[in-house]
């Protein structure tokens, strides 16, 4: 790359050079070959320039490429690290002969498969990675998804990108101001309820967090003269906080279930 900005600058040396030598020089044969130095060393310089971009997003895109595939691996060993440790226990409750343990251990674990099935679901691709990659990497804050069952936001009449922005910036918001040692971890539960005229982002967190601080930042994140989303509710407690976030449709989720039963 170096060596690629060098060349080009003096290229762009001999065009300044050529270009001063048309004005000033009065053979045409002087200018005839100036004229075509100049035309070889831009031409040559421009294609130099293209080059060097097109490394550069080569690069980008190679460094992106490779975060992405380490943030699938650590998800997927995420998965069978839990995976392996429900078939411990449940190997444990076999050999133990605490049968009466199974059927309850394995209704735990039907329920997390549905649970996981509804996530993948959600129909945003990138919140989906999100909320997968954040258990894996926050260590200060457990975020758990309740989806009792299967939600397309991506289908719901809200601006584009919306959803995922708040319950970001709520998440954030939290885990900055939660009080948990290096021992422990709050939790944070996030619940969709989809109403007529509205999506609601019930979020709960559960653990010590620093209450003033908290409280004010989620005010200055979600003031009141947003006409996209509104803070509905907020409740202060110790060791306890709930906010809810209400995103207004741009129509009513029931006149949109009329308009495709319509149209199908």
């Amino acid at each position: 790359m170096k060596r690629v900005g060098s060349t080009q600058i003096y290229l762009l040396a001999l065009v300044l050079i050529g270009l001063t030598g048309l004005v000033f020089l009065e053979p045409w044969v002087v200018r005839g070959a100036l004229l075509l130095i100049v035309v070889i060393c831009g031409y040559t310089a421009f294609k130099l320039e293209v080059s060097r971009v097109e490394e550069k997003w080569s690069d980008k895109y190679r460094s992106e490429e490779g975060l992405a595939q380490r943030n699938l691996i650590a998800v997927i060993n995420r998965l069978r690290h839990d995976w392996m440790n429900d078939t411990q226990i449940l190997f444990g409750y076999i050999q133990l002969k605490k049968f009466d343990n199974l059927q309850p251990y394995m209704e735990k674990i039907k329920m997390t498969m549905q649970q996981e099935s509804n996530l993948s679901k959600l129909g945003i691709p990138s919140l989906i990675a999100y909320l997968l990659l954040f258990r894996v990497q926050s260590k200060s804050l457990e975020l758990e998804v309740a989806l009792d069952q299967e939600i397309n936001l991506g289908q719901l009449p809200l601006r584009d990108g919306l959803i995922e922005r708040l319950i970001r910036q709520t998440v954030a918001c939290v885990q900055r101001h939660a009080a948990a040692g290096e021992d422990e971890s709050g939790k944070l539960s996030l619940e969709f309820d989809i109403q007529e005229d509205g999506l609601l982002l019930d979020f709960v967190y559960q653990g010590p967090y620093r209450r003033d601080l908290l409280e004010k930042a989620v005010h200055e994140n979600f003031p009141g003269n947003v006409s996209s989303y509104v803070l509905e509710h907020t409740d202060w407690q110790e060791d306890e906080a709930a906010v809810t976030i209400k995103l207004p449709f741009h129509t009513s989720y029931r006149e949109l279930d009329r308009k495709v039963e319509v149209s199908v």
